[in-house]
């Protein structure tokens, strides 16, 4: 399950285990209501998170617990949330350096294992 127009960061990435914490507590062990809009390219379902009567995208924006990903998701409300968090410098928009997205870290580990160089 994917959900639509959010990436958070992987746990071995800086705040990724902080984005994970974040999302366990607004939906672990509750009970969700999930709309899916489709499946991705890895056969995932992408979809539209509730918990408890709150969008669960919504809430990990304004937070600054994950990414837009604005390449699948155009919704201009995202980007507001998004760009709330930021000017706020809450959660990883707190440091002072540009935290890494989280397509781009996963490009640059399957770059780099297929890149690796043998010397014999």
């Amino acid at each position: 399950m994917s959900y639509r127009g959010i990436d958070a960061p992987e746990l071995k990435m800086p705040y990724g285990k902080e984005a994970r914490k974040e999302l366990m507590k607004l939906i672990g062990g509750k009970s969700v209501t999930i709309y899916v809009y489709e499946q991705d390219q890895f056969g995932r379902y992408v979809g539209d998170i509730y918990c408890d009567n709150m969008f669960i995208q919504e809430q990990m924006l304004k937070c600054g617990h994950v990414h837009h990903f604005k390449k699948y998701d155009k919704r201009p409300e995202f980007e507001n949330w998004q760009k709330e968090a930021k000017s706020t410098g809450l959660g990883l928009w707190a440091s002072k350096k540009p935290p890494q997205k989280p397509w781009d870290w996963r490009r640059n580990k399957r770059y780099a294992r297929h890149s690796a160089i043998q010397v014999y």
